[in-house]
């Protein structure tokens, strides 16, 4: 804390609960995430059927993705995929499905500020200003070239350090 421009001082183990509400308003409010990074370096765009497993190509066993282009599912190795689809609701081979970044974003949308301010003790504003803060200094978009190599600028990181890492399966966590 000596060290912080800013010390938020959350009740102890509820970082969980603070780091939930940061995603959710970075996904589904503000809409501040790399998608390019997602749909090529990622399984966010993996179809996910109602029984939370990766919709399969019959043949091969890999996972499918929604093709944007073609509007229709393929391979996520297919080399004649155009834009994998992150967002929205498909049907593949009669079963609903959606990429597993649609499942995310539906499933943090419970962690919202206000809830995560009743169980961290900072308040819902603050959470607010330091989800916008952070997706802001990200630079999501912007590049920097290192030795004639192109590459994504992402200027902030988060480093949890002593607090969740610190119980069983806390880093996992």
């Amino acid at each position: 804390a000596s060290k912080a421009d800013e010390w938020i001082p959350l009740r102890p183990g509820t970082d969980a609960a603070f780091a939930l509400a940061l995603l959710n308003l970075l996904l589904n409010e503000y809409k501040i995430f790399d998608a390019e990074f997602l749909q090529k370096y990622s399984n966010a765009a993996y179809l996910v059927g109602p029984d939370e497993y990766y919709i399969r190509d019959r043949e091969s066993s890999k996972p499918l993705v929604w093709d944007r282009q073609s509007e229709q599912a393929r391979r996520f190795d297919d080399a004649q995929l155009g834009e994998p689809a992150l967002e929205g609701s498909y049907e593949v081979n009669g079963r609903a499905c959606r990429p597993a970044f649609q499942v995310l974003k539906e499933h943090v949308r419970e962690y919202t500020p206000e809830n995560a301010a009743q169980i961290t003790t900072i308040p819902a504003e603050t959470i607010r200003r330091v989800a916008r803060e952070f997706g802001e200094a990200a630079r999501v978009g912007a590049k920097i070239r290192i030795q004639d190599q192109e590459l994504p600028w992402r200027p902030a990181c988060v480093n949890w350090n002593r607090g969740p890492i610190a119980h069983k399966h806390g880093l996992l966590t």
